[in-house]
């Protein structure tokens, strides 16, 4: 039964042809004066659940459990002389989006204004980003910040993309953050904070034909008070510290002094804050005919993934863009990339290594003082596939794992292998085809293993998004997702919706 349904959703996927992926590119190029977007859709399933490539890397706005109806509306408005590179200009957006349906609910995932130069930008609010280096069209996503969750509101200074030294002949350029941001409350963490910053380099070679990337991303969960978590192991009395002295320790990941009125055993064993990210590299390769980009994203939680010793562990990617521009009649592939995904080392499973200076059972994504784990607002920040225990199978949801005797963790699945293949492509009418294929292995979390496990799991989606006259020219989309396996329930859903999009030059 599996195969069958596998063979009927690959049909399908070579039958249809969908869009590109309606997300925010970084840095944000847009040169309109005023853009206004407006789309109206619904979700539907043969089960409760939203499949998950309906729901995954969407920033928090498609509804966990439907069927749903989805109405969407977004401004973004620029002022002052844009074109002119020289000068600052200002930009603001919102986007607005309601679900209508067993949990209905008002979002708002856009809502920003920007000071921007030619090279920097400065923001305060919300907005959709990815961080990592690797594709953000087909991508299965980022391992720490994939957009998958609703964005945090934050401060933000940067580049817009890759600035070039000029002392280099733009042979070498940076590209950088930094922000300090607040998480939204939850029922065991309040008032914490979020301490991002990351820096890229590239290095162009052979008139710009070769390029190298290297940089990392850092990001830290830190501060807050807890009315649940109150005792001196994990907190002072629920307190969690946030001092300035604690937010310098977060910027340079430094231990905190040992002051046990201000700092639980838990902070002065480890270290203020959760902190996680990744070390990125990368290779691009560019002709005439194509476009090559070799990505490798590797995950670190303590010093142990700093100095790579939980090795193989990390996100593989490999992406190829088409640049034949000659005329054509029938369809045309623009995009593959493939990609793997390997969480199953976390610096082996024991947490004491002894002589060594590294911890090891590394548990991804969960931490102990902030127990909802690397999430916001019930999504998970970084890569879809380390999965909540509430995102499962209902007969999953005690998956064992982790340290015995201490309790489920918000994550229940952070050790996995995934398979992951997208496709794009479109026809000279502008129809667009976009699948997304996904095959994992679920081994639950390191120490304590399940008998159930490893369980096998494939996600799929294919999306057709079509122009259409309507209402002055709109795009129509359509996507059929399908979820088969052992991890998730196993389900066929569907999405349609309508977009329009009006912009003032």
């Amino acid at each position: 039964m599996v195969n069958r349904l596998r063979s009927t959703f690959l049909s399908l996927v070579c039958l249809t042809s969908t869009c590109e992926l309606i997300a925010q590119a970084i840095p944000d190029t847009t040169t309109a004066q005023q853009s206004i977007m407006a789309e109206v859709g619904g979700f539907g399933s043969s089960a409760t659940q939203t499949p998950f490539w309906l729901r995954s890397r969407q920033y928090g706005i498609v509804p966990l459990k439907g069927p749903a109806g989805l109405v969407r509306v977004g401004m973004t408005k620029q002022f002052g002389d844009f074109p002119n590179s020289r000068k600052i200009h200002v930009k603001v957006a919102v986007e607005g989006v309601a679900n209508v349906g067993t949990s209905s609910q008002l979002i708002l995932p856009v809502a920003y204004a920007s000071l921007l130069s030619k090279h920097f930008e400065l923001y305060v609010g919300r907005r959709r980003e990815v961080f990592g280096l690797g594709d953000t069209l087909l991508t299965s996503g980022s391992y720490s910040w994939s957009g998958n969750a609703l964005p945090v509101y934050k401060i933000q200074f940067g580049t817009r993309g890759f600035v070039p030294l000029g002392f280099t002949k733009g042979v070498v350029a940076l590209n950088g953050m930094y922000a300090h941001g607040w998480f939204s409350n939850t029922d065991s963490i309040q008032n914490s904070f979020l301490h991002q910053k990351a820096l890229f380099v590239r290095i162009s070679l052979f008139r710009n034909r070769v390029r190298l990337y290297g940089g990392l991303t850092h990001s830290a969960q830190w501060g807050g008070y807890s009315n649940v978590i109150r005792n001196g192991l994990y907190t002072v009395h629920g307190k969690i510290p946030s001092s300035l002295q604690t937010y310098k320790d977060i910027i340079l990941v430094r231990q905190p002094p040992n002051d046990p009125t201000q700092y639980s055993s838990f902070d002065l064993s480890n270290q203020a804050g959760n902190h996680l990210g990744s070390i990125d590299m990368a290779l691009e390769v560019d002709n005439d005919q194509a476009n090559w980009f070799l990505y490798y994203q590797h995950p670190f939680e303590d010093k142990s993934g700093v100095a790579f010793q939980n090795m193989p562990d990390g996100l593989y990617g490999i992406r190829w863009k088409n640049k034949h521009t000659d005329a054509y009649n029938g369809f045309r592939l623009t995009q593959i990339t493939a990609e793997f995904l390997t969480t199953l080392n976390q610096t082996n499973f024991n947490f004491d290594i002894g002589s060594r200076l590294y911890n090891g059972a590394d548990d991804y994504f969960n931490n102990y003082q902030y127990v909802d784990g690397w999430t916001h607002k019930q999504r998970v920040i970084g890569t879809p596939f380390l999965t909540r225990w509430l995102d499962s199978r209902e007969d999953l949801h005690d998956l064992k794992g982790g340290f015995k005797g201490n309790g489920p963790m918000m994550i229940s699945n952070n050790r996995v292998q995934v398979s992951h293949l997208g496709l794009l492509g479109h026809w000279p009418s502008g129809t667009q085809l976009r699948a997304l294929l996904s095959y994992s292995q679920n081994f639950g979390r390191p120490i304590t293993s399940d008998p159930r496990a490893p369980l096998s799991q494939f996600s799929g989606m294919a999306e057709l998004i079509l122009p259409v006259p309507w209402l002055g020219g709109s795009q129509l989309n359509l996507a059929v997702a399908l979820d088969q396996g052992q991890w998730l329930t196993n389900n066929v859903g569907g999405r349609l919706g309508m977009r329009k999009v009006i912009q003032k030059r």
